[in-house]
């Protein structure tokens, strides 16, 4: 799927959503749900920064082991299995640590951090875990486009405009769409 926004107007310029209409209606861009992963660890960052949080901040970047009530053991890590120790939440985004978001996200907290991703415009229920981390919760390409906008456009959701203008078979105008701002960071 591919789905290219505009800044500043939120019109769709391009989106791909299959490979061939005729075998699949389903518009992957829109109506799947993938995990993100890596992808969701902006979100987290701008959550932190938004909670006192600066680039200079330093995360301790060491193994960590979580337990849930079950007693069920969770030892996340660090693509490349390494630990960095003391960190700059700037490096710790640009590098994609997986231990500092952890600890980021661990530190302000799960829903703090669902409330944070809703405001961006993502949609889709999130789970209520420290996984939400490493983009484990499912969004479409659309919700994380969106949500990407908002630093584009310095803090505001605009939503994306698919259609911008209907017209009859005469070519009067039926309907004109605008555009919705909302400063949300």
């Amino acid at each position: 799927a591919l789905l290219c926004v505009e800044t500043g107007t939120g019109h769709v310029k391009a989106m791909v959503g299959g490979r061939d209409f005729r075998e699949s209606q389903f518009n992957r861009a829109v109506q799947s749900k993938r995990q993100p992963g890596s992808a969701f660890k902006p979100i987290v960052y701008a959550a932190a920064i938004d909670k006192g949080y600066t680039p200079a901040t330093e995360i301790i970047d060491n193994a960590i082991i979580y337990r849930d009530k079950s007693r069920k053991v969770w030892k996340p890590r660090n693509y490349g299995r390494k630990f960095y120790g003391p960190t700059l939440l700037r490096k710790a985004l640009a590098t994609s640590r997986n231990l500092a978001t952890i600890k980021i996200m661990d530190d302000i907290g799960v829903d703090y951090t669902i409330k944070y991703a809703k405001k961006l415009g993502i949609t889709s229920e999130l789970y209520r875990d420290l996984s939400l981390a490493l983009g484990s919760s499912g969004v479409s390409l659309l919700e994380l486009v969106k949500s990407y906008s908002v630093f584009a456009n310095l803090g505001e959701l605009i939503e994306p405009v698919f259609i911008t203008k209907i017209t009859d078979s005469d070519g009067n105008e039926l309907e004109e769409a605008g555009f919705e701002r909302q400063q949300v960071i």
